[in-house]
């Protein structure tokens, strides 16, 4: 079972990169994104024009922070009201000298989340990219621009592509070959 793309596109290849970056900075039709654009070499100026998700990665962090910090309060309450040493008519559960334990909770938690939200948000372990399928040109002497879209805007996207110059556009997503 193979993963397929949630929205129709199209991928446009170009010869040169002048024409990319017109494709990439000009006035797009309505519901047509710029999803990701592919370089044989790096380019400046191109990452503002794309449409990021937000990462889940902080909020990974935060449940983790919690949570270790909750855990770490836990442990040591926990353990004084278990092992109750009563001294000079002191509280048993007072919370500053847990603070130390929690600190280190939240901070061993909050790291451990955080890889574990990274790996999810670069959906690891790799099995397959979740974008048009891998073209040789675009690692060799051809730029390409992955355009999002519903299955309704893909014949505008194409015509869009093709007047800035586009060689080839191929659709991708449930019709295409994503």
């Amino acid at each position: 079972m193979s993963r397929r793309v949630k929205e129709d596109g199209v991928v446009g290849s170009f010869a040169h990169l002048d024409e990319l970056l017109a494709a990439v900075k000009g006035e797009r039709p309505d519901g047509v994104v710029v999803r990701d654009v592919f370089t044989p070499v790096p380019v400046e100026g191109v990452d503002e024009h794309l449409a990021p998700s937000p990462s889940p990665v902080p909020f990974f962090t935060f449940i983790g922070g919690l949570a270790g910090m909750i855990g770490g309060f836990a442990l040591g309450i926990g353990t004084a009201l278990i092992w109750n040493i009563v001294v000079g008519g002191k509280p048993v559960a007072s919370h500053v000298p847990f603070v130390v334990i929690a600190f280190e909770g939240l901070i061993l938690l909050g790291a451990i989340f955080t890889f574990l939200g990274i790996m999810v948000s670069a959906r690891l372990p790799y099995r397959k990219f979740p974008g048009p399928a891998h073209q040789p040109q675009f690692t060799e002497d051809r730029f390409g621009v992955w355009l999002g879209c519903g299955a309704d805007e893909v014949d505008a996207a194409r015509e869009y592509l093709e007047g800035h110059g586009a060689e080839s556009v191929l659709p991708i997503g449930e019709g295409g070959q994503g």
